[in-house]
């Protein structure tokens, strides 16, 4: 086997020169060099830890017979970048940091490399690293598992609906500096189905992590464990030649698809996946949600659009205990190879003839059901498909006059009473001025709520967390109000809010064409969001067409907010909500 590592020191003389300066010998270099990447740092709980992880990686890789090397890219934290513009650096944090893995493999030529991230945006920077890679090397990723509930069942999903409840004046600001301090009681990612929870299941669904890996309790010794076994994976994925290629495949996705839609996972996997297949070379639609949804039964009672955490999760079973119940089922690619090394129903066949969903079932039952009445069973964490929450996924993609290329709604968060709704239209360009409409409760009740220019080329694409946990927090409008964007939304999100509307208004999508008093339609039956009346009052679609043409005609293109740095690359450069919002070249992008 030619290593990278050997062709590169055959013209490279700076690198024993260089390297021996931190002690590594002739020895080490001549081994498999493996680079350890990173989002340690003091960013965020899912950051926190990493270095735990890192080390006991680090450890494997010597054991297995390489040389290991540690780098770090720390992440931003989602939860810190709310309600100011921060927020919409976000997404485009996901590019960058995606490119500096794929910077720091490709000039350094390493053999290998083990990816440690936990949260929302440095796991899918991890994945597309791991797609653009795939010809060149085996890559592992290392979830960083999940944190544990807080206090009388809080979690960090708690802190939105509170704070609007205190601007709203219904809850005093003590209770809310009580959830502040008691909501997160240690290192791991959020404790829901959030984009970090949910990133780390779609890694092990896509078979880019271990068999079991995903939302392992993060400070357990059963961590620490799955990193040694990372080190030692890589370097048998190495040795036998296997490659991200061999396993990032249309079975795989279809996998991810599946499990997302069994668990109710976040919006945001919808901007993901699509963008690590482009990375892959793989033909992915965003359809493929909503099509297999609707086959695929709902099975995870998680918050937010359910009870429990994703730490329980892990105990009821996590992703292998979701690919049990679904193998019998036609939704499932059980040949599809993984980072094992063995097929996805090889390593259900191992985790089953294991101790895990022993000790997990185990670990539920210090549990107590919220209510507390009794101990908490794996059925009441993650149902069987005989007795699912429902038997029709969780997600679905709307279309029409609004939304020509699709819009986004997780239904499994959402009151049914709002699964068809159709009001009046109370516009803003700004999620700011939304957001203090609704918490002083100034919006009406019944309308559908716009937020617009907040796309991925006209704002980042920040995620509207803020405003939609207003409306959820507030009783008058948790069953009565829809909110519609063109950005997206936080996996802590629940209630009626449709999100990743396309094309964008920035674009001159029909968003920026829509008015206040305009009456807007929403149905979940029918997949669609559509203008159909004006100044309150239904209208034929011809005549809807005409004024919509009129309009068009009367609209300006507005100056880009960002034109320089990080956001202004991304801005200028990112494709749509419905495809990714990932960056594509401007000849691409035409």
């Amino acid at each position: 086997m030619k290593l990278r590592s050997e062709e590169m020191r055959q013209v490279c003389y700076h690198h024993p020169a260089l390297l021996g300066v931190d002690g590594f010998s002739k020895d080490d270099l001549e081994k498999p060099l493996i680079v350890v990447i990173s989002n340690a740092g003091q960013s965020h709980p899912g950051s926190f830890h990493l270095d735990w992880l890192v080390e006991q990686a680090l450890i494997g890789v010597r054991e297995a017979g390489g040389t290991p090397f540690k780098y770090t890219i720390t992440d931003v934290c989602d939860g810190i970048s709310q309600g100011h513009d921060g927020m919409n650096y976000v997404l485009a944090s996901r590019e960058y940091i995606a490119s500096m893995i794929e910077i720091y493999i490709q000039s350094h030529r390493f053999d290998g490399a083990v990816l440690i991230s936990s949260c929302d945006k440095s796991l899918p920077a991890a994945m597309i690293a791991a797609a653009r890679l795939k010809d060149e090397i085996p890559v592992l990723i290392l979830p960083g598992g999940s944190s544990d509930i807080g206090t009388c069942y809080l979690m960090s999903g708690s802190i939105g609906p509170a704070s609007a409840q205190v601007a709203s004046g219904i809850l005093p600001r003590e209770e809310l500096a009580f959830i502040q301090r008691h909501a997160i009681p240690c290192v791991g990612a959020c404790q829901f189905m959030g984009t970090a929870s949910t990133m780390q299941v779609m890694a092990e669904s896509l078979g880019l992590a271990s068999p079991t890996s995903a939302l392992t309790p993060a400070n357990s010794h059963y961590i620490l464990q799955s990193a040694r076994k990372a080190g030692n994976l890589v370097m048998k994925l190495l040795n036998e030649g296997l490659k991200s290629r061999d396993i990032l495949s249309q079975g795989a996705f279809r996998n991810a698809v599946a499990v997302h839609q069994a668990t109710g996972g976040s919006t945001n996997a919808l901007l993901h996946l699509p963008a690590i297949a482009q990375a892959a070379g793989i033909n992915f639609d965003v359809s493929l949600f909503d099509s297999l949804g609707q086959k695929v039964p709902y099975l995870a009672n998680i918050h937010t659009a359910g009870e429990y955490s994703s730490r329980q999760f892990w105990y009821a079973g996590g992703v292998p205990r979701i690919l049990s119940l679904l193998k019998d089922s036609t939704h499932l690619d059980l040949e599809a190879l993984t980072a094992s090394g063995k097929t996805v129903g090889r390593n259900l066949e191992e985790v089953l003839s294991s101790e895990f969903f022993k000790l997990g079932e185990g670990y539920l039952s210090n549990y107590t059901t919220i209510d507390g009445s009794r101990r908490l069973t794996r059925e009441d964490v993650v149902r069987n498909p005989d007795d699912p929450r429902n038997n029709y996924g969780s997600i679905a993609i709307l279309k029409g006059n609004l939304a020509p290329r699709g819009s986004v709604f997780k239904y499994s968060a959402c009151d049914p009473a709002m699964y068809e709704h159709m009001g009046k239209a109370v516009v803003y360009d700004r999620e700011e001025d939304a957001y203090q409409a609704i918490v002083h409760q100034e919006v009406e009740e019944g309308s559908v709520v716009f937020v617009r220019y907040e796309g991925p080329r006209g704002s980042g694409m920040p995620e509207l967390y803020y405003t939609a946990a207003a409306i959820v927090g507030l009783e008058k409008y948790r069953k009565s109000i829809a909110l519609v964007t063109d950005g997206r939304f936080s996996g802590a999100s629940a209630g009626p809010v449709i999100g990743h509307v396309s094309p964008e208004a920035f674009s001159g999508g029909p968003i920026a064409l829509v008015e206040n008093g305009d009456l807007v339609e929403v149905s979940l039956k029918r997949r669609a969001l559509n203008l159909v009346g004006i100044n309150g009052q239904l209208k034929p679609p011809e005549e809807i067409a005409t004024i919509v043409e009129k309009r068009k005609a009367r609209w300006q293109p507005r100056v880009p907010k960002y034109t320089t740095g990080a956001l202004g690359i991304y801005c200028q450069l990112a494709t749509s909500g419905m495809e990714g919002a990932y960056i594509q070249s401007q000849e691409q992008n035409t």
